[in-house]
C-alpha cells in the first residue's frame, strides 16, 4: 500500500466525533483525544520520494504528526533520522521503528542502542501501511462493536499474512 492509498482508505474508516457520541457513549471525556490521534493533513509543499518508500512518503507529504495507531506513531518530518543501518521514522511505544538500510524492512529498535533490533515489524514500507489499517479496523470492532476470540484470531492471521510471516511482529 503507497502512502496516497494508505491516506485515502484510513480517512474512508476514520471515525467522526459523532460517531464516538453515537456509538460509543462512555468516551466523551476522551473524544476530542481520539479524534485528535486520527488526523492526516496533506502538506502544501510536495516532496518526491520514490514510490517504494511508502512510508517516507507519507511522512514527508502528509501531516501525521498527530495519528497514532495503537501504540504506533510517525515522527514529524523533521525527526526523521538515521544512522549507517537504519531511517528512524516513528515509534511504538518506548521503542522507535525503522526501516532497515539493507533490507528494507521495518524494525523496532532499543532506544538506548540504536542497532539492536528489538522486534521485525513487517517485510516493507508497504506491508506495514496496509496492517496499520487492519489494526486500526480492528480497533473500531472493538470499540463500537463486538468481537470474538475467533474473528480476533482470523484478524491476527491477516495481518501476519499481510506482514511477511512468521518472523514478523506487529500485532500481539
Amino acid at each position: 500500500m503507497n502512502a496516497t492509498n494508505f491516506v485515502k482508505t484510513f480517512i474512508e474508516i476514520t471515525p467522526t466525533k459523532k460517531d464516538y457520541q453515537e456509538k460509543a457513549t462512555d468516551l466523551d471525556s476522551i473524544i476530542d483525544i481520539l479524534v485528535n490521534n486520527h488526523k492526516i493533513g496533506k502538506k502544501n509543499v510536495h516532496t518526491d520520494v520514490p514510490e517504494k518508500d511508502a512510508i517516507l512518503d507519507l511522512i514527508f507529504n502528509y501531516d501525521v504528526s498527530s495519528l497514532e495507531i495503537q501504540n504506533f506513531k510517525f515522527n514529524k518530518e523533521d525527526d526523521v533520522t538515521e544512522n549507517d543501518n537504519f531511517i528512524f521514522v516513528g515509534w511504538e511505544e518506548a521503542f522507535p521503528f525503522a526501516i532497515s538500510k539493507q533490507t528494507g524492512e521495518i524494525v523496532e529498535t532499543d532506544w538506548g542502542t540504536p542497532d539492536y533490533i528489538v522486534n521485525y515489524l513487517a517485510k516493507d514500507q508497504e506491508s506495514f501501511l496496509e496492517a496499520l489499517i487492519e489494526l486500526e479496523k480492528l480497533d473500531q470492532k472493538r470499540l463500537f462493536d463486538s468481537i470474538t476470540d475467533e474473528e480476533e484470531d482470523e484478524v491476527a492471521k491477516k495481518i501476519q499474512s499481510i506482514i511477511g510471516g512468521e518472523k514478523y511482529q506487529l500485532y500481539q
